[in-house]
């Protein structure tokens, strides 16, 4: 239970901030076009990404496509947001967060990129409930 209430305060301070600062929309779409050109990827085991078998929805093994879609599909209601921005072009981060009352989300997705693509073996992401 405390670790639930941390962690939402955590997405909730988190979510403070960037309402607070206006994203990069032209940084965003560069970091996500590099993650969504790595749609049909799978995410290794070994990725903090990887939720195990059919967890995003899928059958088989779990793609960015399927991490990506299960995220976005509670995008529908409350304050959404999603940013990214790439260090040098080798290192991206987008993050998605989701506020609709009590219900408080967040991911960030961290990963290298390789000739403009995200390199699923790099896939690490954080998620808050």
């Amino acid at each position: 239970m405390v670790l639930v209430v941390s962690l939402q305060t955590v997405a909730a301070a988190s979510w403070a901030q960037t309402a607070k600062t206006p994203g990069n929309p032209e940084a965003t779409r560069k970091a996500l076009t590099a993650l969504l050109a790595a749609a049909h990827d799978p995410i290794p085991r070994t990725s903090s990404c990887h939720e195990g078998q059919g967890a995003y929805g899928q059958t088989g093994p779990a793609t960015v496509k399927d991490l990506l879609a299960m995220r976005m599909a509670y995008l529908y209601a409350g304050s959404n947001v999603i940013e990214g921005h790439c260090e040098q072009s080798q290192q991206c981060t987008v993050s998605i967060r989701h506020a609709a009352g009590e219900d408080v989300a967040s991911v960030s997705i961290t990963f290298a990129v390789k000739a403009g693509k995200a390199q699923a073996t790099t896939l690490r992401c954080l998620i808050t409930p």
